[in-house]
């Protein structure tokens, strides 16, 4: 069993197990890992100037500019989310339509003041990398966790047939759920006593403070992690037609 963790990326702590018999092949992999997940960093940390998405956001291009190609698929990735989620999902945390593509990986702001949020969307995206490198490495056993918040199984624990994550209040730390990865991805949202203005609804502008949270199961780590802070703001009518798009998903929100 290898454990791996990085105590800051992305704006939260990592940490791996992987199953595998092969130490050195375990630090070659890891080591892939890392450099892929800082390369993300450098891209989407909104708070790091040098970052692709700060200069981005420092630019306010209102004429076409020139973005990376993994931006530009992450930005359509960002449209399809907006698009099947009723707008809930917005990266811009305004109007998402107001970004223009052009050909050639070319992109503008149809009006100034529109900044690039992928808080809600980074750490899924990177599981999916992480999935996707130990998948290319035939290793089917890994437990991958982002903060808390995002969590992969893969496989099963080496004395299970699983792997077994509980879901506590964070107001009294007492058990809401109980949870068996395997082959999925949870991702939780919520608010805590000490941290509520985090969840803003974009087509009100207005915070959630509710004491609520969300829990969302599904094989894209991606996918998980959009719905999780989704479904904190949508309401009962909005999540089921959200469902409609999302068939596989395990939705729960809990009163806290």
């Amino acid at each position: 069993m290898f454990h791996g963790f990085i105590p800051h990326i992305m704006g939260t702590r990592l940490d791996m197990l992987i199953i595998h018999s092969s130490p050195d092949r375990l630090n070659h992999i890891w080591s892939d890992i890392t450099n892929e997940l800082e390369g993300l960093d450098k891209l989407l940390n909104r708070f790091d100037p040098a970052s692709e998405v700060a200069r981005l956001n420092a630019l306010q291009p209102q004429a076409p500019i020139l973005i990376s190609k993994e931006l530009e698929n992450i930005l359509q990735l960002s449209q399809y989310y907006y698009e099947n989620t009723l707008h809930l999902f917005d990266i811009t945390l305004k109007d998402f339509s107001r970004i223009r593509f052009h050909n050639n990986q070319y992109i503008s702001f149809a009006v100034s003041g529109l900044s690039l949020d992928f808080g809600g969307f980074a750490k899924g995206y990177a599981l999916k990398k992480i999935k996707h490198i130990l998948e290319q490495e035939s290793l089917s056993d890994a437990f991958i966790d982002f903060g808390n918040s995002s969590i992969s199984g893969m496989g099963h624990h080496p004395y299970g047939d699983c792997w077994k994550v509980s879901f506590e209040n964070p107001y009294n730390h007492q058990l809401l759920n109980e949870f068996n990865l395997k082959n999925n991805t949870l991702s939780t949202s919520g608010n805590t006593l000490q941290y509520t203005q985090h969840i803003i609804n974009p087509l009100t502008g207005s915070y959630n403070q509710q004491r609520k949270a969300a829990t969302i199961i599904s094989e894209d780590p991606l996918e998980a992690e959009i719905l999780s802070t989704v479904w904190m703001i949508a309401d009962e009518e909005q999540q089921k037609q959200i469902k409609e798009k999302f068939k596989n998903i395990q939705a729960t929100l809990y009163d806290l």
